[in-house]
């Protein structure tokens, strides 16, 4: 699991973060509040917040060797 945070300038993208970035909810809530002073939207930037939710699943290695 981990969040990306997506900065948009004018309706135009200006960069989101990478997924290594933020894996937990603390580190959400620190980057975010960094981000929201720095890149305010009065100045016309947009701040969208994604969570994406991993899956892992157990291969049978005999069955995927065949």
């Amino acid at each position: 699991m981990y969040y990306e945070i997506n900065i948009a300038l004018n309706g135009q993208h200006f960069f989101a973060t990478d997924k290594r970035s933020i894996t937990n909810d603390i580190a959400l809530k620190i980057v975010y509040n960094i981000l929201k002073e720095k890149f305010p939207t009065e100045e016309g930037y947009d701040i969208i917040v994604s969570r994406y939710d991993t899956v892992g699943k157990f291969i049978d290695m005999e069955e995927f060797n065949k």
